[in-house]
């Protein structure tokens, strides 16, 4: 009988280990090369619509950026199209509101009534994002995002 167990436990571990590789091929760090040239190959993940209003109220800027994966799209106006790309591939939280009731500790500053929207899609979701100044922590989120925002108006129309 003891032979037969040592005979059989080769079997189950080669059996594990045909299992677990097979697994691997699309876990672990989330992407597989089917899954990241896929996204890719669309021409583009990411539109979207960036509207400034340096007084809070008129328009005084808007961008078109497109973007496949990093790579800025030829068809894009936004004037840091690149480094905006860039930003929103490694950081798409950025085009998330905070979570309400969300706790943060802001400093109550007042960085000006510059607002900026953000609405559009990324890998095919809405995004509608609105950043101002009103807080640290609002002045804090439009600094993460000033690539993508390209600046951070005073309020004052030149």
């Amino acid at each position: 009988m003891r032979h037969r167990n040592h005979s059989l436990l080769p079997a189950l571990l080669l059996g594990a280990v045909a299992l677990l590789s097979g697994c691997a091929g699309g876990g672990g760090t989330g992407g597989s090369p089917s899954a990241s040239t896929s996204s890719q190959g669309q021409g583009q993940d990411t539109d979207l619509q960036i509207s400034i209003r340096a007084d809070g109220n008129a328009e005084s800027a808007h961008f078109h950026l497109l973007c496949d994966g990093p790579v800025a799209l030829e068809r894009s106006n936004h004037p840091r199209a690149a480094a905006a790309c860039a930003l929103v591939d490694a950081h798409p939280q950025l085009l998330t509101e905070p979570a309400a009731g969300a706790t943060r500790m802001c400093t109550q500053q007042y960085g000006g009534p510059a607002i900026a929207r953000v609405t559009g899609t990324r890998d095919g979701q809405a995004v509608e994002r609105t950043f101002d100044l009103h807080d640290g922590c609002a002045i804090s989120d439009w600094t993460a995002a000033l690539a993508l925002l390209v600046d951070q108006p005073s309020g004052q129309l030149q």
